[in-house]
């Protein structure tokens, strides 16, 4: 064989399997009369589940042995013959151009009762994902291929008989690879198995309560994978989309720009290609998108065509850059005007919409200054200025502190949203400027509705919450401000209340609910020889409630609660978690207590 031949090892990762969805019905009854009574039959959920097995041969023909997939079962490779003419599976395949190669057969068995419709897709392509874009991935069922992620039904279990489909997965390389994709290697490859409800069961009124089920799951829009197709109208731009309501992403193929009578929209999270620096505080994301024609061939434009995406990434980013390749696009006015030419973007921060145009495919980078990630647990947006440290007032989501933090002005977090703040070994510290006055002083102020936690990932525990060291008449400083319905939970973390007089963890609002689990917890100086620590205030608080499950204290004690005898039945408690005690230590002239189970 040529030194000019292709070769290039591909790891196969573990099967995913996600699933597990229900559903609750209820249904209240009621008579003109105050002595009717009926019953009604039990109301049980639907069940929604799923199970995956491998053969030990490629077509899972009869005699097959059959393992289920679990977390603990071993990455899968692919299967080369062997020289007795049977299968087995082998890590150290190199592949080649024109080759193919197959996985174990794979087999799907609906155990719920309810039907379902399910799609099979590649995630998780990391290294050169290039590579991938020589890799034709087809799916062989009932004698047919399919594309990735087409979709396909199951019936409900019915007794002791269950559906189920086997398949088998291949991936072909193409004949014409050449010398350029030498030496690559993708990783983490995974096949992820979809599954939602089918519009078959009937309630009182029909079987078209769930028509609006969608194959594809509501999961975060850039990193995970989708798969849509539609038929091309060669007279009319043709339009793709992952789903009706809400869609994730979107393709529009203007006519005559492909010759293919079917296209399937296709992508999966990559890594950004070598070419693209990432500045100090700015951060990647990257997706392999494609458009593949009725037999799994990639699709591109035709001369002086191009294709016009737009993808769902999370809003108020500041998207600095977006890149085809190592190729940077040109920023558009507007998105209508990314249709206009070739190789142009527009980021919508409003509705953190992405469009961009290109004849080619993939993969595609954001570069991200604010706030990096999409705010999921594993994406946290990053924070890294007190301007993105303020701009947190209008976003839900995950968020981790890459830098000490200064902040001008308190935060206000209200709302019906969820925000959880990571910090990281850093502070965030409130500082007003010398001609202005504190409203109350705190980094954090916490209310309506909006739930918020606080937890510190950093291994030497390093992360803080520093309030504002400005003193005024009330004396309410403090670190967090807690106002009505506003919900804290804290897992640790170091809290500075800095001001004379000032709280830690501080009140001023009715139904206002912190759980402390863990954490560090000190006042600069005492209000009438007390320090509060954590502090409601004397009136106006009654329903809140501070339940310290554990966490560190400086001369204060949470398991002894001072307030006001005339004023008690207006303010709200502070109380351990059940089975939790109080021990003291002093250190150096102060005393330290710390909760524990």
């Amino acid at each position: 064989m040529s030194k000019n031949t292709t070769k290039r090892s591909l790891l196969a990762s573990v099967l995913a399997l996600v699933m597990c969805v229900t559903m609750l019905i209820g249904t209240t009854f009621a008579w003109f009369t105050d002595s009717a009574s009926t019953s009604v039959s039990k109301i049980e959920a639907g069940k929604l589940d799923i199970d995956v097995f491998y053969a030990n041969t490629a077509d899972g023909s009869e005699g097959s042995v059959w393992t289920p997939l679990t977390d603990e079962t071993p990455a899968l490779s692919f299967l080369r013959k062997q020289a007795d003419g049977t299968l087995a599976q082998d890590a150290s395949i190199l592949w080649e151009p024109n080759c193919t190669y197959s996985l174990p057969a794979l087999k799907i068995v609906n155990n719920g009762n309810l039907a379902l419709k399910y799609k099979v897709l590649i995630t998780g392509i990391q290294g050169d994902a290039e590579l991938n874009d020589v890799i034709e991935w087809t799916m062989k069922l009932d004698g047919d291929n399919f594309v990735m992620g087409s979709e396909h039904s199951l019936a409900a279990k019915s007794g002791d008989t269950v559906a189920s489909d086997i398949l088998t997965i291949q991936g072909h390389m193409q004949a014409d690879a050449g010398n350029h994709y030498q030496g690559m290697t993708i990783e983490g490859v995974s096949i992820k198995v979809l599954a939602v409800q089918d519009a078959v069961e009937s309630d009182s009124y029909g079987n078209e309560y769930d028509k609006t089920a969608d194959g594809a799951p509501q999961f975060d829009t850039w990193y995970d994978s989708i798969a849509a197709t539609a038929t091309v109208t060669p007279a009319a731009d043709t339009v793709i989309k992952d789903r009706e309501v809400a869609p994730t992403v979107t393709a529009t193929v203007p006519a005559g720009s492909t010759t293919a009578t079917t296209l399937t929209l296709i992508k999966n999270k990559t890594t950004a290609p070598a070419g693209i620096t990432v500045a100090a505080g700015q951060q990647s994301v990257s997706a392999d998108v494609k458009l593949v024609d009725q037999n799994g061939d990639k699709v591109t434009a035709a001369e002086g065509k191009f294709f016009t995406l737009s993808m769902q990434l999370e809003a108020y980013l500041t998207v600095e850059a977006f890149y085809h390749h190592d190729v940077a696009l040109t920023k558009a006015a507007s998105a209508a005007a990314v249709s206009e030419a070739n190789d142009r973007y527009y980021y919508d921060a409003a509705t953190g919409v992405v469009t961009f145009s290109t004849d080619d495919f993939s993969p595609f980078t954001a570069v991200i200054a604010f706030s990096g990630g999409n705010g999921t647990k594993d994406h946290p947006y990053l924070i890294a200025t007190g301007e993105q440290a303020m701009a947190m007032e209008g976003i839900k989501g995950y968020f981790k502190l890459v830098d000490d933090v200064v902040i001008t002005d308190e935060i206000f977090l209200s709302g019906k949203k969820s925000v959880v703040i990571d910090l990281n070994g850093h502070f965030i510290k409130l500082s007003y400027a010398d001609d202005v006055k504190p409203i109350s002083g705190g980094v954090f102020n916490i209310g309506g509705k909006c739930s918020v936690t606080i937890n510190d990932s950093s291994k030497e525990q390093t992360g803080a919450v520093i309030g504002s060291d400005k003193t005024y008449d009330n004396k309410v400083t403090c670190a967090i401000r807690m106002n009505s319905n506003g919900n804290l939970t804290i897992n640790g973390g170091h809290f500075y209340g800095m001001s004379d007089g000032t709280s830690c963890i501080y009140t001023c609002g009715t139904y206002a609910s912190v759980t402390i689990n863990g954490g560090v917890f000190e006042v600069a100086t005492p209000f009438n020889g007390i320090f509060y620590v954590l502090n409601h205030q004397d009136t106006g608080t009654q329903h809140s409630k501070m339940t310290v499950n554990g966490g560190s204290f400086k001369d204060y004690n949470p398991s002894v609660t001072k307030v006001d005898p005339d004023s008690k039945k207006w303010a709200g408690e502070i109380v351990l978690g059940n089975g939790c005690t109080t021990t003291s230590e002093v250190i150096d002239g102060v005393t330290w207590y710390t909760v524990s189970k």
